[in-house]
């Protein structure tokens, strides 16, 4: 598919992209937010054991993870579902891959655009029919939490969204390539919530500190409830079978305690002014849920809870999947 091709579809998404209400805000506070203080890229690293690796350095370890395992290469086409800012992009094109990308974040696409990467404004589950058998492989890096929601646990619609996610990547994959992968990393739940409807009420309806209240936090500010061990594989039956799985929460902890370090240094510095007038627009758009945000990243700092050991009430599991089907 040529760059004519893709520009042809345009933001065919961006319309149906609407209804993610909490998930879109939360990437516009995240934009407005973490790039004034350094931040680009808010994915997790790799360390190998060393926790005095560097951050950047930890961060092009799983980049070159996720490429290495979708098989990317010289003339392979690879989709980023949830593409951010871009850097996976620009580094599967370093490859001589060919790249796109598709994200809710309108900011996010312009600055990906800017640096001559082919993005789009594109709910993943709009993906037109233009898009099949198009693509050697598909990396979703951090993007899978937010496709479900309290309310679809609620009504027992988990799989059915998870489901879809598989089928759509699936009619995505070239059957005919060599390399036909599915590449997943995903925040799963271990220590659940007794009931997810305690997901839709303020935080402080629960003592300050106990897992309702974190995970109340969460849902607040960053939106989307994380698959169970084992359910994406389940999901997945048909479709893709799981070859590869490795356990990242504890590179996901020193990821998080790293960006907590950059922020805090941040807000001390003379840089807090730019960051607090970048933040001003999102603020009043949207000021429970930014303000939430900020509460569950600085100050309760339930987004560290996730990973504490030694019992963790998340596990990050790194999956690659095989396309399951004939040429």
């Amino acid at each position: 598919m040529t760059v004519e091709d893709y520009q042809k579809l345009g933001d065919t998404g961006a319309a149906k992209a609407r209804h993610w209400g909490k998930v879109i805000n939360c990437y516009s506070a995240v934009d407005a937010f973490f790039p004034a203080c350094g931040l680009f890229d808010l994915t997790e690293g790799i360390y190998h054991g060393n926790s005095e690796t560097p951050l950047e350095q930890a961060q092009a370890n799983q980049h070159e993870y996720l490429m290495d395992e979708v098989q990317c290469g010289p003339g392979r086409r690879v989709l980023d579902i949830g593409c951010g800012y871009g850097t996976l992009l620009e580094r599967i094109q370093q490859r001589g891959a060919e790249a796109v990308g598709v994200t809710l974040s309108a900011k996010q696409a312009k600055h990906c655009r800017r640096r001559k990467l082919k993005t789009y404004v594109l709910d993943y589950r709009a993906i037109p029919s233009g898009w099949n058998r198009t693509f050697d492989g598909v990396i979703a890096n951090g993007s899978i939490e937010h496709f479900v929601q309290p309310t679809d646990v609620v009504a027992g619609k988990a799989d059915e969204v998870y489901r879809h996610l598989f089928a759509t990547v699936h009619r995505l994959i070239d059957p005919n390539s060599a390399a036909r992968r599915f590449v997943t990393t995903t925040l799963h739940v271990i220590r659940k919530p007794a009931d997810p409807r305690n997901l839709l009420k303020s935080p402080f309806a629960f003592s300050s500190g106990s897992d309702n209240f974190h995970w109340a936090v969460l849902e607040r500010g960053w939106g989307g409830y994380y698959p169970e061990v084992g359910q994406l594989r389940r999901c997945a039956e048909g479709y893709f079978d799981l070859i590869q799985e490795v356990d990242g929460t504890a590179d996901y902890r020193l990821t998080s305690e790293e960006w907590l370090r950059k922020v805090r240094r941040a807000l001390r510095s003379p840089r807090v002014v730019k960051i607090i007038l970048r933040s001003l627009p999102v603020l009043t758009h949207s000021p429970r849920q930014f303000s939430t945000l900020l509460l569950g990243f600085l100050v309760s700092k339930s987004w560290n809870w996730q990973f504490e050991p030694p019992k963790p009430p998340t596990q990050l599991l790194r999956q690659t999947w095989a396309y399951r089907g004939r040429p």
